[in-house]
């Protein structure tokens, strides 16, 4: 399938209107810079972590990401996720509010590659997506941020958007972390995208210091929105069969008068018409339910303003058989 799907890819590229541009000596142009798809939203800046996943760090990182409160994009390694991942964790990381995009199956430098075999190794990778996600990748990164106008144009007859880094702080070089964080700060504007791995031990320090620094300046961290698919809910609800544990995500928190307004949806395949206990937790101690969710499968609960700067978190819980809850992350308040 993976070589069907790169053979229409190679197609598109050497003899579609995407073909791209070559020098004179019939070579194609290296794109040098690590830029991409940014964007520029105000105050925001977006975390995204390359090469995972990994059986310790990751894990230990989306708890540090939950205790902020704060949302990331993840770009695993096919080859990686392949082996250390089944569906649950990826809808996990889903459900609690992360993005995930295309890092390629084998981490080559693509620009060295024959265009069939850089789409055999990306759609590879996008295959492996689609089975645990649910959904095809909308964005990828190049490894090491080598790309031309043929890795380009690959990928974009794929389906997926580049999306580069602004600033790389190259931890598997071991920094010092209050340097790092300078370096970070140095480079901070609205949309500011910064490159870490989550197979580094050091990137869950960095993490730590900057999230705190970063937030103390007004600052928030959201996903990547090009790696936000339009059918992800819907793709995601098909991967679920009676016994799974359920998917889903909360999509706003928002401010009603001196209450808050929690709204997202989840899906259990052994509720098919909803009614799944949602529970928020908006002091950190008791947890309790605060909801269900109707037979569309989307909840929205009032909860109480919390009187301390803890996020809410929110779970729903599993109706099938005895398995864990879903956690749908922790949540910074607006």
């Amino acid at each position: 399938m993976a070589a069907v799907a790169a053979a229409g890819a190679l197609v598109v590229v050497l003899t579609g209107p995407a073909r791209a541009e070559t020098s004179g000596s019939g070579t194609f142009q290296k794109v040098s810079e690590p830029t991409g798809y940014f964007e520029e939203a105000s105050g925001v800046v977006h975390l995204t972590f390359d090469d995972g996943p990994d059986e310790v760090f990751t894990p230990v990182l989306l708890d540090l990401l939950d205790h902020y409160g704060i949302k990331a994009t993840f770009f695993p390694l096919g080859r990686n996720l392949k082996s250390r991942w089944e569906q649950d964790d990826v809808q996990e990381l889903l459900s609690r509010g992360h993005a995930i995009g295309n890092h390629s199956w084998h981490h080559r430098r693509l620009t060295e590659e024959h265009p069939f075999s850089v789409a055999a190794d990306l759609e590879e990778a996008s295959l492996l997506l689609q089975d645990l996600a649910g959904f095809r990748p909308s964005c990828w990164r190049a490894p090491y941020g080598e790309r031309n106008e043929m890795v380009l144009a690959v990928a974009g007859s794929l389906g997926m958007e580049h999306v580069g880094w602004t600033a790389d702080p190259q931890e598997w070089q071991n920094p010092w972390v209050p340097v790092v964080l300078a370096y970070l700060t140095e480079k901070r504007h609205d949309g500011s995208t910064i490159l870490l791995h989550d197979r580094k031990w050091l990137s869950l320090h960095i993490v730590d210091a900057v999230v705190s620094a970063f937030r103390d300046d007004g600052w928030g961290f959201e996903v990547v929105d090009a790696c936000r698919t339009g059918n992800e809910r819907e793709a995601r609800m098909a991967t679920r069969t009676e016994g799974d544990v359920p998917v889903g995500r909360v999509e706003g928190l928002t401010k009603d008068g001196e209450d808050l307004l929690l709204t997202g949806w989840a899906y259990d395949a052994d509720a098919p018409e909803g009614g799944l206990e949602v529970v928020g937790n908006t002091d950190g101690l008791s947890p309790r339910i605060v909801g269900v969710t109707g037979i569309g499968h989307d909840f929205a609960v009032v909860l109480p303003s919390p009187t301390d700067t803890v996020p809410i978190c929110v779970w729903v819980a599993n109706a099938g058989r005895s398995r864990h809850d879903t956690s749908l992350g922790c949540h910074h308040l607006p």
